[in-house]
């Protein structure tokens, strides 16, 4: 099939590359002249693993192209997605300037019938809106420009895996005609066993939001019990084996640390819950999942703080830049905001990601940074651990207490065992699990 690819972030370069590996011809385009030289040139954007080189195969073999001219993707498509970005407005709706310029510019270069599907997470009833723009602009194509939800399930770091072997694929669609396009676009996928649920509209619009918003519960909910495990001195990493062990609950974003962030989970919770509100229900659980994981970048530094006495004239190092392992996303990264409060507190603040560096210091210019770990804990009074990057579990810890000035170490994704933490003489100060205090810190 040929298929039109509007937006060339995250989701949109995902579901180039992915569609292309599926055997599809894809046009993708963007606004950003830059970032599509950067792609014609075989090179992608940003980080995520595999995904430059399924870029390239997909360009070698011909069933991949890029183009900063529209009409180009849209003349003869069978399919159209919109990938652009929503971000929240400052009420903390979603911004939805950008799908209705995209579905604009789309109709204005249709030359025929095709599905535009909504791919962008976006709330219940945008569609209908899409649907709208499309006959106020193209009367002429009225009934054969139909508009589908297809929402996302993206993780990034494995977001090409989630792509091309999805544990789901949901298709929200008003006509038969319109199933059969999007079972004949996921074909392959289908034929592999990938379960595929066929609902209306509304349906598949509110499940995305529905999903995000629980797994960031998820988080939430952790973190607090973290912090009752700490004053009852019990285990959370136990606590939540136990919990994960009972399949009802299972043990995915049961892992307590300093929150969740990257673009989607912040934005996505915030935006469910106006549009709930907008719907005349008050979600307020939704208010308290945001405040719980606000809340745990606090308890990070008063840990810091509560271990250096003042913030003032120490140097803190900081591992992990990015939101997550697996990526270079420093958007709503916890470790980002943790570095804000510690700089604003007169503490020197330099890090260390393997991935996210640049795009940390182009955000918070401020921020110090480390070419390795031990150069950004080297003179150091407290180390922080922000993200779980698997390479940081095997740090030499002996090595690491020798280049410190103070050994105080604080994991916010609980990596280490505390016993081989005092053993290596590191004040240890996990999340949700009882301290391993150094017998030679001095406060």
């Amino acid at each position: 099939m040929r298929v039109g690819v509007i937006g060339t972030g995250h989701v949109g370069l995902i579901t180039c590359v992915s569609l292309a590996e599926l055997g599809h011809e894809v046009i993708g385009t963007d606004a950003d002249q830059e970032k599509i030289e950067l792609l014609q040139a075989g090179k992608a954007p940003f980080f995520e693993p595999g995904l430059e080189e399924m870029l390239r195969k997909g360009m070698s073999e011909g069933r991949l192209r890029f183009t900063s001219e529209l009409p180009e993707a849209a003349v003869g498509a069978d399919v159209v997605f919109i990938c652009v970005g929503t971000p929240p407005r400052a009420s903390g709706e979603a911004n939805l300037f950008a799908i209705e310029r995209a579905a604009r510019q789309f109709a204005r270069s249709a030359t025929g019938p095709a599905l535009v599907v909504e791919k962008s997470t976006v709330p219940a009833g945008t569609a209908g809106r899409i649907s709208r723009v499309l006959r106020l602009e193209r009367p002429d194509l009225a009934g054969e420009l139909e508009v589908v939800s297809n929402p996302e399930f993206l993780r990034e770091g494995s977001a090409l895996d989630d792509s091309l072997r999805p544990d789901r694929i949901l298709v929200g669609a008003g006509s038969p005609r319109a199933f059969h396009i999007m079972r004949r676009l996921y074909g392959p996928l289908v034929a592999d066993g990938c379960r595929l649920i066929e609902t209306d509209i509304p349906t598949a619009e509110l499940a995305k939001h529905a999903c995000n918003a629980f797994l960031a519960l998820k988080v939430s909910y952790v973190n607090a019990l973290a912090r009752l495990c700490e004053r009852a001195g019990a285990d959370v990493v136990t606590v939540a084996d136990v919990m994960g062990a009972d399949p009802r609950i299972g043990r995915a974003f049961l892992d307590a640390g300093l929150g969740f962030g990257g673009y989607c989970f912040p934005k996505d919770l915030q935006a469910f819950e106006r549009l709930s509100s907008h719907l005349g229900y008050e979600f307020g659980l939704l208010r308290e999942v945001a405040k719980i994981n606000e809340e745990a970048v606090d308890l990070a530094v008063e840990k810091v703080r509560e271990a250096l006495w003042n913030l003032e004239d120490k140097r803190v190092a900081l591992l992990g830049l990015s939101f997550k392992p697996g990526t270079d996303d420093t958007r709503f990264s916890p470790s980002l905001a943790l570095a804000r409060r510690l700089l604003a507190g007169g503490a020197h603040v330099v890090g260390y990601d393997p991935q996210a560096a640049a795009n940390a210091k182009e955000e918070l210019p401020e921020l110090e940074i480390g070419l390795d770990p031990y150069e950004a804990v080297a003179g150091s009074h407290c180390v922080v651990i922000c993200t779980g990057w698997p390479e940081f579990r095997s740090l030499d810890l002996n090595r690491l207490r020798a280049l410190m000035a103070f050994p105080v170490v604080v994991d916010g994704r609980n990596l280490f065992d505390a016993n081989e933490m005092r053993a290596a003489g590191l004040a240890y100060y996990p999340t949700g699990r009882p301290a391993a205090e150094s017998h030679g810190l001095v406060h």
